[in-house]
């Protein structure tokens, strides 16, 4: 059986990892290998060498992992960047880079969103603040809007608020300022400032007169 213990740290620190119950971070935080918790609560900045591993995490700063996130409920607001992300909910606003793929089973992310790999939920909701992409998109429920405000936490101040993917498939799709190669769907309501090359649907299309398809297909489940 694994030996855990609850980890505080205030102010600036460094760990070499390992396994806990609890671990808060009030400050900074450097971990040098994994770290495997029920629950994380963060306030500050933390990085971690490997991988996160945790039930719950609530973070209010800046997250670096160099390898993986794996776990429940991701929460909060800020800044995070990771190799791999893997959750069960990931609810956050702020700014999002994955070096490679990032999954979850419900996903709502407010800001901008940098994933190279592929994004997929089984619900996903993204509020663009700013520029973001995807390699490719895959999802039951997705939803991309643009912020009907101009900036959160300063973000995409300048920048167009357009979210950009080679492959958005799901089975209700809706999009917003949106530039995708190919968009494929049961049902697909292509809305304002969007740019696609092809769209594929089986039960239902909408185009905004806005909206720029070059190619519309219709397709028999």
């Amino acid at each position: 059986m694994i030996n855990r213990s609850n980890l505080k740290v205030l102010g600036t620190s460094s760990s070499l990892g390992g396994y806990f119950l609890e671990v808060k971070v009030t400050g900074e935080c450097k971990f040098a290998g994994d770290v495997d918790c029920q629950s994380l609560s963060l306030t500050g900045q933390t990085a971690v060498s490997g991988s996160l591993r945790m039930e719950k995490l609530k973070m209010t700063g800046e997250l670096s992992v160099k390898d993986r996130i794996e776990g429940g409920m991701l929460r909060g607001h800020g800044e995070i960047q990771a190799g791999n992300v893997s959750v069960e909910l990931l609810k956050f606003s702020g700014s999002l880079e994955v070096g490679g793929d990032c999954e979850a089973e419900e996903l709502q992310v407010s800001g901008t969103l940098q994933v190279k790999g592929m994004l997929s939920a089984e619900t996903l909701q993204l509020t663009l603040y700013g520029p973001c992409s995807a390699a490719e998109v895959g999802g039951s429920t997705i939803s991309v809007k643009r912020s009907k405000t101009k900036t959160l936490l300063h973000l995409g101040q300048g920048q167009d608020m357009v979210f950009t993917s080679g492959l958005i498939e799901g089975d209700d799709v809706e999009l917003q300022n949106t530039h995708a190669g190919t968009v494929r769907g049961e049902k697909v309501i292509i809305g304002p400032g969007c740019v696609i090359q092809q769209v594929e649907y089986s039960d239902f299309l909408e185009i905004h007169k806005s909206a720029t398809v070059i190619e519309q297909r219709k397709y028999v489940k």
